[in-house]
């Protein structure tokens, strides 16, 4: 995993605190994850088993580690969902799934493909003469009436 541009243009010096900052905030869950093993093994003490302790502590470090683990999961991704699929930004797939999915039947389906088709050029760009030509026909129905 590569640093980002903007902490590598970071003076030296910025960059030794923020690592120094990672340390204390590393050493302050650290100590976070023993307090709580230690607190689970002498409430399971308190009570008379060490097994209830051990459980206990386990149960502890779960409700620490697992939304640690899902947040470490979704900023690795960059916030993209992992199940999104190029169906949403491809409209002629989406349109593809709707057919298969017997959502349309052949005519509707080839209509709006050669709909699409037309709208986008062979790049996959919406075509601009389109946009262009549907905001001159309305500056001349404006001035029209």
């Amino acid at each position: 995993m590569e640093l980002p541009a903007w902490f590598r243009d970071l003076p030296p010096g910025t960059t030794v605190l923020i690592a120094l900052f990672a340390v204390f905030v590393g050493l302050t869950a650290l100590s976070m994850v023993l307090g709580i093993v230690f607190a689970g093994i002498a409430l399971g003490l308190e009570f008379g088993s060490l097994t209830l302790g051990i459980l206990t502590a386990l149960f502890g470090l779960a409700i620490v580690v697992v939304p640690f683990i899902a947040a470490l999961k979704v900023l690795s991704n960059g916030g993209n969902d992992v199940d999104s699929t190029d169906e949403e930004s491809d409209p002629v797939e989406a349109l593809r799934a709707q057919y298969v999915a017997g959502e349309l039947d052949e005519e509707t389906f080839e209509q709006r493909l050669t709909a699409l088709l037309d709208d986008h050029g062979r790049d996959g760009e919406p075509d601009k003469t389109s946009a262009i030509a549907t905001d001159e026909e309305r500056s001349l129905l404006e001035d029209h009436d």
